[in-house]
């Protein structure tokens, strides 16, 4: 039975991330999800206001609780740099046989710049989010490679998140509630 592995920033997570990330692990009948935080997004390098991962992996860990279908892999954080997907594959290789790379259907019109995007695909199974919104697009060499996952259009944004906090709006019923309480609590992002 296959894994799938779900990174991010989670900068905070929020209930979009546990909303699909549980149906593509119904959907594709996968043993477990693995919540992957990354150091620094090769895309995002020059992001800011992305937390220290010690808080991000704490929130994530107040999100999923004791479930026992998610599992918080800090591989990336301890490696320090960039994050590669690539590099986390290869590391998850050595514990898990089949690994199923979930990533967002924006992410797929881009993968070609991934570092070493032949690789990863021969390496997992490349799972896209495919949305009723995403008609417009041209395939690409990694289309034919990738399983499309019907998913609900849940429009919550990190990004999103950080704003209402600065702004002092509410940000219940988008992160979960420990999760909340904890951004309270530490005073993030404000």
């Amino acid at each position: 039975m296959a894994v799938g592995l779900f990174g991010g920033s989670f900068n905070p997570v929020h209930l979009g991330h546990l909303i699909t990330s549980q149906r593509v692990m119904e959907i594709r009948n996968l043993e477990k999800i693995i919540l992957m935080p990354c150091n620094i997004s090769p895309f995002k390098v020059e992001a800011s206001d992305i937390l220290d991962g010690d808080t991000r992996l704490r929130m994530l860990e107040l999100a999923v609780g004791n479930n026992p279908k998610y599992e918080i892999d800090n591989f990336e954080l301890k490696k320090g740099g960039v994050s590669f997907t690539f590099n986390t594959i290869l590391h998850l290789k050595q514990m898990y046989s089949e690994i199923e790379l979930i990533i967002g259907f924006d992410q797929l019109v881009d993968f070609d710049k991934w570092y070493k995007a032949e690789e990863i695909v021969s390496e997992a199974q490349l799972v896209v989010l495919k949305r009723e919104i995403d008609n417009k697009w041209t395939p690409n060499i990694f289309t034919k490679k990738a399983v499309f996952v019907e998913t609900p259009a849940i429009e919550i944004s990190a990004t999103e998140i950080r704003k209402r906090i600065k702004a002092g709006l509410s940000i219940d019923y988008l992160v979960p509630e420990a999760v909340v309480e904890y951004i309270k609590r530490k005073k993030l992002y404000f």
